[in-house]
């Protein structure tokens, strides 16, 4: 049995939300991606490995996931079935687990599909990072929900930090633009809370793929840890 859910670590601030892009203003035309462009003088602490899997988006990896939770945590994963099972169950050892990246077109971002293989049945789950009309990177979820995302470098690491999320309909397309369009922040207490993503290169084709998600009353929730490779590595 397959599940295909969308990916959705929700951020927990949401205290500098762009505002909505409204009539004419509001392009359809997507933005490309580039991670080198947002990061700047940042992009050369990577190691060449690390930039190298984000130059493009194209690729696919397989290794092992560690899915720990809290017992909040495991309320807040069932809580979250409601919009369609956007977070991996926890499980108590290791789970095999294969990441397909590919080109997503329609919004010149890329689409991330995770696929973790349970003992009786397998979780697919997808998300899409694009940047947004306002120029900021976002992950695009199900039923209109987006997530902020500030991206960084740590101690050797590329970082994305939750940093707000809201519901978005993007309105009618008609010749080039949209109308219609409009954003409802979501408050900072919306669970789960807030992520944090770190792909840390252990060399010789191997990375550390982790996530933490903390919330500000319930505590930490989930802790995620993975190591990857490229088939052909």
């Amino acid at each position: 049995m397959t599940t295909h859910a969308f990916f959705d670590p929700f951020g927990a601030f949401a205290g500098d939300e762009p505002r909505a892009p409204t009539g004419e203003r509001a392009a359809t035309h997507p933005r490309a991606l580039n991670y080198r462009t947002m990061l700047g003088e940042e992009w050369w602490l990577l190691p060449a490995a690390t930039r190298e899997r984000f130059e493009h988006h194209e690729a696919l990896y397989t290794g092992t996931m560690t899915l720990a939770a809290t017992r909040a945590g495991r309320w807040v994963e069932r809580l979250c079935r409601l919009v369609g099972s956007p977070l991996p169950p926890p499980h108590a050892t290791p789970v095999a687990a294969a990441v397909r990246v590919e080109p997503d077109r329609a919004t010149g971002g890329s689409r991330w599909v995770r696929r973790y293989t349970f003992p009786r049945r397998t979780v697919e789950i997808a998300s899409v990072k694009a940047v947004d009309a306002d120029g900021a990177l976002v992950e695009r979820l199900a039923y209109g929900l987006r997530m902020r995302l500030r991206v960084g470098v740590r101690d050797g690491a590329l970082c994305f930090d939750s940093v707000g999320y809201y519901v978005e309909c993007p309105g009618l397309a008609w010749r080039g633009r949209r109308y219609g369009a409009w954003r409802l922040p979501l408050p900072s207490w919306f669970l789960p809370g807030r992520t944090c993503v770190a792909h840390h290169d252990l060399g010789d084709g191997h990375f550390r793929f982790t996530m933490t998600i903390h919330h500000a009353v319930l505590g930490e929730l989930f802790n995620h840890d993975g190591v990857f490779r490229s088939p052909g590595d």
